[in-house]
Formats: C-alpha cells, sequence, structure tokens
C-alpha cells in the first residue's frame, strides 16, 4: 500500500508540476492594433515592428503567448492592473508612466508629429499659434502630460481643448472629415499615414520621446527582456527597426 501511495504522489508531482511549468510559459499580452509600424491588423493579421521583437524573445526564452488587443487606455490599465504580462505598441517612456508600471530599457527614439490635411496647408512656426487650432489624439497618450505640463504653464494650449479619441483611426477620420484641424501622431505613425492620405507635417517635436515594453511594476520580466535585447545587439534591433519603418 505503501509503495502504491508513493507511487501516486510521485505521479501526481510530475503531472501537476508539468501542468504549472506550461501555465508559467504562457505570457499575455496587451497591445494596441492601431500603431503602424510598431503595431496594427492587416487582413486578419497583427503583425509590426513591437510583435516581431516580442516574437523574438518568447522564441530564445520558450514561452507562448496570448495577445489580447484593447484600445491605447485599455492597453496601458492591463499591464497596470496586472492583467497582462507586457504591453506594446509603440508606447513611449514617461515619468508619469513609470511611476504605475515598469518598462524596458529603449529600443527606438521618436518623434511627436502634428500634422493636418494638405489642402489645408497648416503650418505652425510660432506654437502660439496653435490656440487657432482642434486638436485630437486617442486618451492615454503621453501627449496630454506634455499639454498639460508643459505647453498649458506657458499659455500655448489646454488640456481641456483637446478633442481625444478611442484611438487614431478615429483621430484621422475626424481630420479626413473636416471635424478636426490637427491630429497629434507618434512620427512613426505620421510616416505609415503619410503614404496613404493626404496629411503633412505642421509642427514636430523632437528629442525626448523614446520607446520601450511596459510590465507591471516589479516583473521580473522586465529584467530578462533587457537581456534578450542585448542579446540581440543594436545592428539586429537598428535592421529590425529600417524594416518595419522603411
Amino acid at each position: 500500500m505503501k509503495k502504491i501511495i508513493f507511487a501516486f504522489c510521485i505521479l501526481s508531482l510530475v503531472i501537476f508540476g508539468c501542468t504549472k511549468k506550461e501555465e508559467a510559459k504562457m505570457l499575455k499580452a496587451a497591445a494596441c492594433p492601431t500603431s503602424p509600424p510598431n503595431m496594427f491588423e492587416e487582413n486578419g493579421k497583427y503583425q509590426g515592428l513591437d510583435l516581431e521583437i516580442f516574437e523574438g524573445f518568447c522564441k530564445a526564452r520558450g514561452y507562448q503567448y496570448k495577445l489580447t488587443a484593447y484600445d491605447w487606455q485599455g492597453m496601458l490599465g492591463a499591464v497596470m492592473s496586472g492583467q497582462a504580462d507586457v504591453a506594446f505598441s509603440g508606447i513611449s517612456i514617461t515619468e508619469k508612466r513609470k511611476e504605475k508600471m515598469d518598462f524596458s530599457e529603449p529600443y527606438m527614439d521618436n518623434t511627436w508629429n502634428l500634422v493636418s490635411l494638405k489642402k489645408r496647408n497648416i503650418l505652425i512656426k510660432d506654437l502660439a499659434e496653435l490656440k487657432k487650432y482642434s486638436i485630437g489624439y486617442p486618451r492615454g497618450m503621453a501627449y496630454s502630460a506634455f499639454i498639460k505640463d508643459d505647453l498649458e504653464p506657458k499659455g500655448v494650449y489646454k488640456l481641456s481643448a483637446v478633442k481625444m479619441y478611442p484611438t487614431y483611426n478615429e483621430v484621422l477620420a475626424d481630420l479626413q472629415n473636416g471635424n478636426l484641424d490637427l491630429a497629434f501622431l507618434d512620427g512613426s505613425v505620421a510616416g505609415v499615414y503619410k503614404k496613404k492620405i493626404d496629411i503633412q507635417d505642421s509642427y514636430i517635436f523632437t528629442g525626448f520621446d523614446t520607446f520601450g515594453f511596459a510590465f507591471p511594476k516589479g516583473s521580473a520580466l522586465r529584467d530578462d527582456f533587457n537581456r534578450y535585447k542585448k542579446e540581440l545587439g543594436p545592428e539586429k534591433l537598428k535592421a529590425l527597426i529600417d524594416k518595419w519603418l522603411g
């Protein structure tokens, strides 16, 4: 009887131990697939620079993943609440966000572009001119802190005047319909949409924005991702960025 009980215990450890191990290898990823070229959906398939980097990490470490799509604010909320192990879609690293989540080391630089329709030909030479125009962008973007902490104190633009949307898709639709004067886009996103619709840069903010992968506070996964990024090396990372931004 003791031998039977012992054998059953060993079998249970093997079965349930393996089950837990397999469960530990499944990562829950959150993304907003409306931010090309970093993350987008095309022909029913998710793709983009961020996804390719993440899939490379998963392959190198033996992880599987489940990807859930959110709007921008929902994606950040998922990682902050721990519903997601990681979030990516061209997410700007900001001091305010770092209070609520952990970030990987930056993987690319970014600009913030105010764009308008070419036929409107809005060119901003002095930021004081912004008061004349309506500005829109997705809820939860880093632009809000910039407007509130930098532009608003200078009397340039009030955050309360901004039109908020779920994703870039709705922002650009209103821009094309004439319901919006200027759209705030990441430079990488602007580069993609310039090839699709007749928009132009009205003003570009440079030199302070970088993208990173977001993780819940205290996540050990973040440290392993940073190790993978170091293993990948700057040359391979640059080749990936050039591939998607080209």
